[in-house]
C-alpha cells in the first residue's frame, strides 16, 4: 500500500511565520508509521518521487503540497526481482544515522556544535 500525505497551511492555524500543518502533518505520519509498525507491518516514508507526476495520478489538488509517500507492506525474505542492485543494497544496508550528541542539546546549540555529519556504522 502506499500512503500520499499531503496539506496546506490552511489546514491548520498558522502563527505568524509558523505554520503548524506541517509538524501536525507530520506527527500523524509519524504515529501512522507506528502504528503499522505495532500491528507487525513495514512502514516507511519515501522521498525519491516527483511530486509534479505523482498529484495529478492521485488526484491531489494543485493548492496541495505532497510532502511523503509511506510505503507499507509485510516484510519478505525474497527480494522483488524487478529492483537493481543498488536497490537490493539499499533495502539490506541501513543508511548512516546521527549520534544524538550531534542532534540534541540541553539549553541551547553549543558555537560550532557538529550538526549533521552521519556516523559510519
Amino acid at each position: 500500500m502506499i500512503i500520499a500525505v499531503f496539506s496546506r497551511p490552511e489546514l491548520d492555524c498558522v502563527i505568524k511565520d509558523r505554520e503548524y500543518n506541517w509538524f501536525d502533518t507530520g506527527m500523524a505520519t509519524a504515529l501512522l508509521i507506528l502504528r503499522a509498525t505495532e500491528l507487525g507491518l513495514v512502514a516507511h516514508p519515501i522521498a525519491g518521487f516527483r511530486p509534479d507526476e505523482v498529484k495529478p495520478m492521485l488526484g491531489i489538488p494543485e493548492n496541495m503540497r505532497l510532502l511523503t509517500l509511506v510505503i507499507v507492506g509485510k516484510h519478505t525474505t525474497v527480494p522483488n526481482p524487478i529492483l537493481s542492485d543498488k536497490q537490493l543494497h539499499d533495502e539490506s544496508e541501513r543508511p548512516p544515522r546521527l549520534l544524538l550528541e550531534r542532534i540534541a542539546f540541553v539549553d541551547r546549540v553549543p558555537d560550532g556544535a557538529p550538526v549533521g555529519e552521519p556516523i559510519p556504522h
